[in-house]
């Protein structure tokens, strides 16, 4: 019997050793909540690693489109970060880049409305309307902008990016990137003859 009692008394202390070191993986609290037990919370951040690593496998693009310029992509083939793999045309967001002379934009506002034809399709008309245009020449973004050292006083007429959006892309032929157009924009305002024509129909006429 001593012997029995004996044994029992060191099963009551293994089990309260056991039920110590448990306490002290529930971080001292049994009664928390499961998800804010350890263990609970190491899985859960395995399973965020896996679906991140599993997310970090698809490519995803962040409009609709059509993959061009991919014949470098191999099955297989490894490619380093921030190396391109493939280009992606836009199918939904179309617009027109133009870049009118400065002397154009006098009356152009965003918002205004703007009709396009194409080069490639002859008697084909688009709708659009002016975007956005740009707060700089096309000048002031080269890698070496012009400078006027040497006090040259002849004036170049700087051309300025604006964007075009189309309103009707639905039921016309296919817009293709790289495409030439003509843009004409409903300003309100008729353009008057340049000054030195203005001029010289002045002269013609008091002499006449």
């Amino acid at each position: 019997a001593q012997h029995d009692l004996i044994a029992a008394r060191q099963k009551v202390t293994v089990a309260k050793a056991q039920a110590q070191a448990m306490l002290a993986q529930l971080g001292g609290d049994a009664g928390q909540p499961v998800e804010q037990n350890p263990f609970y919370l190491q899985a859960q951040s395995a399973v965020d690693d896996a679906q991140r690593n599993l997310n970090d496998s698809v490519v995803k693009a962040p409009f609709d489109g059509i993959v061009t310029n991919v014949d470098a992509l191999q099955v297989g083939k490894y490619l380093p970060a921030s190396q391109p793999a493939f280009s992606l045309v836009s199918s939904t967001d179309i617009w027109i880049a133009a870049e009118p002379k400065e002397t154009e934009l006098t009356y152009v506002r965003p918002g205004q409305k703007a009709t396009i034809s194409i080069d490639g399709y002859p008697g084909e008309v688009w709708h659009g309307t002016v975007g956005s245009i740009s707060p700089a020449s096309s000048s002031s973004f080269s890698l070496l902008p012009a400078q006027n050292t040497s006090g040259n006083w002849v004036k170049v007429v700087q051309r300025i990016p604006m964007r075009v959006t189309i309103d009707d892309p639905d039921g016309k032929p296919p817009l293709r990137g790289g495409m030439s157009a003509v843009v004409d924009i409903d300003t309100g305002h008729a353009r008057g003859l340049p000054d030195f024509i203005a001029n010289l129909l002045k002269q013609s006429g008091s002499k006449s």
